[in-house]
Parts: C-alpha cells; sequence; structure tokens
C-alpha cells in the first residue's frame, strides 16, 4: 500500500491463477474423461480517500483475463480396452475478460449508527457476447451500548464463471464454463441480520447471524450429456435457481495464553430445475446442514507453541441408483445395465471430522550479524487417521453380479516437518 498523502492511499495487485484437471474413469463397461482448467491473469488497484476519521470512501477497478478449456467424454469401453487419451490440443479454449468498477463509503453517521454503502458495476466482455450488471450492497449498525451492535445487510452479486458438476464420473469432478449467450451470469440476493456482543473489555467476543439467499440461472447437466466438447458444451446445460438460508454462530477468545475461537453454521442449499428430478427441489451437491470449527493455540513459553484445530461437516449429497435393469437384443451400443433413480441427490455421504495438530518452536537467529525471525513447525494431519469419504462408485460381484457402492476415503494422517524464516 502507498500513501499518497495523509488522506489518501493507493494499493495495486497482480495475481496469475492456473489450474487443470485431467482425469480418466471406468465403471463396468464404460469410461469417462475429463479435462477441465481455467487461468487468470488479474490487475486490481484501489484508492482509499479519508475526510475525517469517521468516513472513509475507496473506489477502484479490477481486471481479469480469463481461459477456461471444458471438456468431458464418457462411452462403453471399446472391444480390445485401449481407452484413447484426450486430444488437449483438440479443446477449443474459452476467452472471456471481467472488467469491474466499484465505490465504497463508509460512514458513522452518529454516535449509535453507522453504515456501508457500495456498488460494483461488473462488465463481462466475450466475443460473441457482452453483459453490463450492477451490484449494490449496504449494510448497517446500530450499537445498543458500548458492548452489543445489531447489523442488517442487503447484498447483489454475479457471477460469470461457472463450476458445474459433472453427471459423467464417478469422481467428484468439476468442469468451469463461462457465461455465453446460452448460458446467462448466475445471480443470488441475499439479506442477513446479526446480533454482535464482546464481553470482558474485548477479551472475548460472540456473534450470530440469520441469512437468507436465492440463487437464479443455476447451472447443471442436462440428464443424459455425456460427449461434452467444448464447442457445443452450452447445448448440454440446463438452468434452474436455488436458495439458501441458516444461521452462523461465532464465538473468539482474543487474549491470555490461550486463545482461539468457534464457528458453528446451520444451513440447508436446495436447487430446483424444470427438467430435472421431475421439476421437484432438490439438495445441493455441496449441502451439508452442520458446519463446525473449533481452532485453539496455546503459548507454553516464549519459544513454544502449541496449537489445535477440529473441523466437523455433515455429508454432501450424491446421487445413487435404488433399482436397475438388464437390455439386451443385437449386441448394439445400447446394450447393457440400466439404473434407475429415485432423484437426484437422493443420499449422503458419511459425516466428515479430523483432528490437527501441531507445535511451533520460534527463534531469531543470527546470519550476517544480524538476527531474522524463524519457525520449526511439527504438524500431525488427520491425527487420529479418520477415513472421511471422497467419492462412492459402483462396482459388480463377478460372481453373484450383485451391485454395491464403494466408497473411497484419501490423505489419512500425515506428519510433516517444515522451516520458515522472515528477513
Amino acid at each position: 500500500m502507498i500513501y499518497l498523502t495523509k488522506n489518501y492511499s493507493a494499493n495495486t495487485s497482480f495475481i496469475y491463477n492456473d489450474y487443470h484437471l485431467s482425469l480418466t474413469t471406468t465403471q463396468d463397461q464404460y469410461y469417462a474423461q475429463l479435462y477441465t482448467g481455467i487461468k487468470d491473469v488479474n490487475l486490481k488497484t484501489d484508492f482509499s480517500y479519508f475526510p475525517s476519521s469517521t468516513h472513509a470512501v475507496k473506489v477502484g477497478f479490477n481486471y481479469a483475463y480469463s481461459t477456461l478449456f471444458p471438456s468431458t467424454t464418457s462411452a462403453k469401453i471399446p472391444r480390445n480396452g485401449n481407452i484413447n487419451k484426450p486430444n488437449l490440443d483438440s479443446i477449443e479454449r474459452k476467452y472471456s475478460s471481467l472488467l469491474s468498477f466499484y465505490v465504497n463509503d463508509d460512514i458513522t453517521i452518529s454516535e449509535k449508527f453507522s453504515a456501508s454503502l457500495g456498488l460494483r458495476i461488473p462488465v463481462f466482455i466475450k466475443s460473441d457476447v457482452q453483459y453490463l450488471r450492477y451490484e449494490p450492497r449496504a449494510t448497517v449498525k446500530y450499537q445498543l451500548n458500548d458492548a452489543t451492535s445489531v447489523k442488517a445487510a442487503y447484498t447483489i452479486m454475479n457471477q460469470f464463471q461457472h463450476l458445474v458438476p459433472s453427471s459423467t464420473a464417478s469422481l467428484p469432478t468439476d468442469i468451469w464454463i463461462s457465461s455465453s449467450k446460452i448460458v446467462k451470469p448466475q445471480t443470488s440476493q441475499q439479506v442477513a441480520i446479526g446480533l454482535f456482543k464482546n464481553f470482558k473489555d474485548n477479551s472475548f467476543e460472540a456473534s450470530i447471524e440469520g441469512y437468507y439467499k436465492t440463487m437464479n440461472n443455476q447451472v447443471l447437466f442436462k440428464e443424459g450429456a455425456q460427449s461434452l466438447q467444448s464447442a457445443d458444451i452450452d447445448t448440454k446445460l440446463t438452468f434452474g435457481k436455488g436458495s439458501s438460508y441458516g444461521a452462523e454462530l461465532f464465538i473468539k477468545k482474543n487474549v491470555g495464553r490461550f486463545t482461539g475461537w468457534l464457528s458453528y453454521t446451520l444451513s440447508w442449499t436446495n436447487q430446483k430445475f424444470d427438467s430435472l428430478n421431475f421439476g421437484k427441489q432438490f439438495p445441493f451437491t455441496y449441502d451439508k446442514r452442520h458446519n463446525l470449527s473449533i481452532v485453539g493455540t496455546y503459548d507454553l513459553n516464549k519459544r513454544w507453541t502449541i496449537s489445535g484445530a477440529f473441523v466437523f461437516t455433515s455429508g454432501g449429497a450424491f446421487t445413487l441408483p435404488t433399482g436397475r435393469a438388464g437390455v439386451y437384443g443385437d449386441g448394439s451400443l445400447y446394450d447393457g445395465t440400466y439404473y434407475d433413480y429415485s432423484g437426484r441427490n437422493n443420499y449422503r455421504y458419511r459425516s466428515y471430522h479430523r483432528l490437527d495438530l501441531s507445535a511451533i518452536r520460534h527463534g531469531n537467529p543470527k546470519l550476517f550479524g544480524k538476527k531474522y525471525e524463524s519457525e520449526l513447525v511439527i504438524s500431525v494431519y488427520n491425527v487420529y487417521s479418520r477415513h472421511n469419504p471422497y467419492f462412492i462408485y459402483l462396482t459388480k460381484d463377478p460372481l453373484t453380479k450383485a451391485i454395491s457402492a464403494r466408497e473411497v476415503s484419501l490423505l489419512p494422517v500425515i506428519p510433516s516437518i517444515s522451516y520458515n524464516f522472515k528477513f
């Protein structure tokens, strides 16, 4: 951050992201291939103006240039058993730009009342389409007393890049796609209200918030969509709406040798598509009813600090068949076993939980006559080696031909040692 004058400051950031996933899976007589990724080049500049100690105005802009390459294919395994690797050069890239301008005004109106008012204007640009959107947001705060306040917020948001769960693979894979003439930007509106309180001169703080969010232009693949190349992927999609609501509890201890926080969220997230699940509402893939995090840090002395983190989440939703039927005729592509589904996302994974522990030794060694800060970190991930579910797939017993679901777990207990230093 650069302070231009006493009342002005500026901050500029340059960010580059590169993510891709290539995957081939098989199940019974079928295979699925997926290749997806996203590259982002991002430039962001913010300017801040402070007219007084009770007033702050921020303006800025952000430019992002994105490259997406989505592709997935599902088909019957050839008779020779050889599955060709995807030709990455043949996958059409999707290019887009997003230019955003924003202004935000934080002002203390009176001793008890303050507000934060803002407007963001994103402009999405693609070769064949442009979208201009307005995103107003407002937060108001009323101070009940020195330690207690009430906040209310309203926000409109738009999303121009979409992460769509793939329905053609047993692995939990998602495909990145961008908005187009067919794929409209996702929009959401959220309202929230919360009670915030500090205890013992801010030694402790606690809050409880409730929220409700509506979402439009949600994106999923059509039923039965299989070969999804980048050139025609938009025609394989279907669109619907969603809603999310819940409550969040947060407690934090700020001072003392022991510090830490606890966060708990109770939430429901559902989607509704006219062309999916017979038009009935169903839970979102990442709908997780309970989400608990507990983090604690204890300073043994000036040299050593120990910390721990425990997380628990309810299992997400996924789809499993409830019946099957065999269709056999002249040996054509359509021969095989067909599955019957009672509903979309009709099952839940087991709950996810794990405990992580670490010990940190702080030091101030000398290098070339100058001291620098150092940390030796000894940590253990997933201390009790919980076999958390990662994905579930169907398998057939070669003798009885019975179908069963099998769960795959990743990342057991993992110890590690690292050394960090700062000049």
